[in-house]
């Protein structure tokens, strides 16, 4: 085929943004580096992947449908600078609520055994001898037990989402932090994502205490004739301060929005009442 002026000068045009791309893919003729793309991630993929990946979403609207989930484990955990086994830790939690209920059953290192039930419902706070039973007011730490809550996996997804312009994602090396305030309990907290979408480590800040929980080995444990695909952590260590307080292996778990409930006793209640008063 016969090439006229004007169809060399069309294909020569058309030729140079071509030329122009190959160029600044091979980098300039000086030998600089190729440019690379440090974009951050929008929030909101930052959070759908992370909901994700735990296995938040649920039908076809891909919704988060993770109301409540129940967790068991053992381990140690050190209070008042004694470690103490754990033998069984059982962890149910609301986040509609919000509330938890801890169920501790620990050897003390002089070999007496004991049973601590923890719970907080919104903004009340309690200790239990067992599971709904002998209710006692635990004031002014009903903050630090649902910041718990938020430091959970599930629960930072769910409490940056309510953050929501506050949240603040940066990307450095192939790590994600999200960072975001948690303003109804005075908590600032920053969790860090790995390239599969998971949580790994979850700072908290709070007045003057700095509590760090890391998360790792994720899969579903609710056995294998309930699998439900929501991923939870196998091993979680807590560290208060720099101090190790809570090393925790998961033995299994319940994320079928398990029956989760906390209703706030007569006598809590009215000694919240009577505190709040008297602060007037």
């Amino acid at each position: 085929m016969r090439l006229t002026a004007a169809t060399v000068a069309i294909v020569v045009v058309l030729a140079i943004p071509v030329m122009m791309e190959a160029q600044q893919g091979r980098g300039s003729t000086s030998g600089s580096a190729p440019q690379t793309s440090s974009r951050t991630p929008e929030l909101k993929t930052v959070l759908h992947n992370a909901a994700d990946a735990l296995g938040m979403l649920r039908t076809e609207r891909e919704a988060d449908l993770i109301a409540t989930v129940r967790y068991w484990g053992t381990g140690t955990m050190m209070m008042a600078g004694q470690v103490f086994k754990v033998t069984n830790y059982a962890g149910s939690v609301n986040f509609h609520v919000p509330g938890m209920r801890i169920d501790i059953t620990r050897t003390a290192p002089d070999g007496m055994s004991q049973r601590a039930v923890e719970v907080v419902s919104d903004k009340f706070a309690w200790n239990e001898t067992q599971p709904g039973i002998n209710p006692t007011p635990a004031a002014g730490i009903a903050n630090a037990r649902l910041l718990q809550i938020w430091m959970l996996p599930q629960g930072v997804v769910k409490a940056a989402t309510a953050a929501g312009a506050a949240a603040n994602v940066a990307a450095a090396g192939g790590v994600t932090t999200l960072t975001f305030p948690i303003a109804s309990i005075g908590a600032t907290l920053k969790a860090t994502i790995d390239d599969k979408n998971f949580i790994r480590e979850v700072e908290a800040r709070m007045g003057t205490s700095v509590i760090t929980t890391t998360y790792s080995d994720y899969g579903d444990w609710n056995g294998a004739d309930y699998l439900s695909d929501v991923m939870f952590p196998r091993h979680i260590v807590q560290k208060r301060d720099g101090a190790t307080v809570l090393d925790l292996t998961i033995s299994k778990t319940n994320t079928y929005n398990p029956y989760v409930v906390m209703p706030v006793p007569e006598n809590v209640e009215k000694a919240g009442s009577t505190a709040q008063a008297a602060s007037r």
